[in-house]
């Protein structure tokens, strides 16, 4: 134990270690595969930083296709704090589980069995999990196999953290980009020669899809001329107002506001864009305390965010287009709305517009 924690630590300045501690950790508690990932909130999608003993025909189908549909990073966001280990047979409904086009396509031709998971580091847009597998024909993961583990997650989570900081600049590490990090839409810090200093998640989404702006040479760049008005506008001597216009493609239309820098803010400017609905994390825990949803319930909700069909979402969870209809009936009953737009409205008058956690 003691030299695999001293291994784990090692990994904040070599991140190239981290494939063999996962390599160390699986023969420990039985596990055939394991992996450090991180899913996009934002977008669902999953990126795969450390892998050992996966396959990599069905890693590569994990990131394109899979990770969006995986029905059990909705069962971590609901009911897993950072820090927490949980053995999938213990928390998940198998039946329901086995049911699941995930299930179907991809856990089960691996033969994987038990699912051993721990959240290591949440932000508004992104979950950062440790996960080990265990084949089926070694059965469930025992009481000792996840109290070793639970030994480890302190020294998983402190070497990911000093890893994230040593990655970042002095501006992040200030309390204003301490505050702009936890905005939901997407938020930049920009100095005045137009450099980021900071870009919160839904910010770096933003850039990689380039509709708004794009990054070139650590530069916040305008794509259209809006955009490159309002920033001139902005960092314009004696500016106190902020700038404000409507930016992007026809069919991505945001409102774009810059506040002008000040002494207060170390000379930058702070950019902020609203997001989109369909980008917004929903507050699991509120819902289930403000309706008392269902983990179900709370998937076919998740499903229509993302603008799935009653036909594609039960394919997805595995159900009949009949199940995934009263999963949807019993919204409407519970939130005391009659049609998806008006449930839809509903639920997001309850995202705050900022991380609480």
């Amino acid at each position: 134990m003691s030299a695999l924690i001293d291994r784990i630590y090692a990994c904040v300045l070599d991140r190239d270690r981290w494939a063999g501690v996962l390599e160390t950790l699986c023969p420990l508690i039985g596990g055939c595969a394991a992996s450090l990932n991180v899913h996009n909130l934002v977008t669902g999608a999953p990126e795969l930083l450390v892998e050992h003993g996966t396959d990599p025909a069905a890693s590569e189908s994990y990131v394109e296709t899979y990770g969006r549909i995986n029905p059990l990073i909705d069962a971590t966001l609901l009911y897993t704090p950072p820090g927490t280990v949980n053995a999938m047979y213990r928390v998940v409904d198998m039946e329901d589980f086995r049911r699941s086009r995930f299930y179907r396509e991809w856990v089960a031709p691996q033969g994987w069995g038990d699912w051993l998971g721990s959240v290591l580091i949440r932000t508004t847009a992104s979950l950062a999990m440790l996960n080990v597998a265990r084949m089926e024909r070694d059965g469930p993961y025992s009481d000792p196999d996840l109290a070793l583990v639970r030994l480890l997650t302190p020294h998983f989570e402190r070497a990911t953290a000093l890893g994230r900081v040593f990655d970042v600049g002095t501006a992040e590490r200030a309390g204003l980009s301490a505050l702009v990090g936890r905005i939901r839409a997407p938020a930049f810090m920009v100095d005045a020669a137009g450099r980021i200093a900071f870009a919160n998640a839904s910010g770096e989404q933003l850039l990689a899809q380039g509709s708004v702006f794009q990054d070139h040479g650590a530069s916040l760049v305008a794509v259209d001329a809006a955009a490159r008005r309002v920033l001139g506008e902005a960092f314009s001597e004696g500016r106190i107002l902020p700038a404000m216009a409507v930016v992007g493609p026809p069919d991505d239309r945001r409102m774009l506001s810059v506040i002008p820098p000040s002494a207060e803010s170390g000379g930058h400017g702070i950019v902020l864009i609203t997001a989109r609905e369909a980008e917004l994390p929903l507050p699991g825990p509120l819902l289930v305390e403000a309706f008392g949803l269902t983990a179900a319930e709370i998937r076919v909700l998740v499903a229509l965010f993302k603008r799935r069909t009653l036909a594609q979402i039960a394919g997805d969870l595995g159900v009949t287009q009949r199940t995934a209809k009263a999963h949807l009936q019993h919204l409407f009953e519970k939130t005391g709305t009659r049609r998806q737009a008006d449930l839809l409205a509903e639920v997001l008058s309850l995202v705050p517009p900022i991380s609480v956690f």
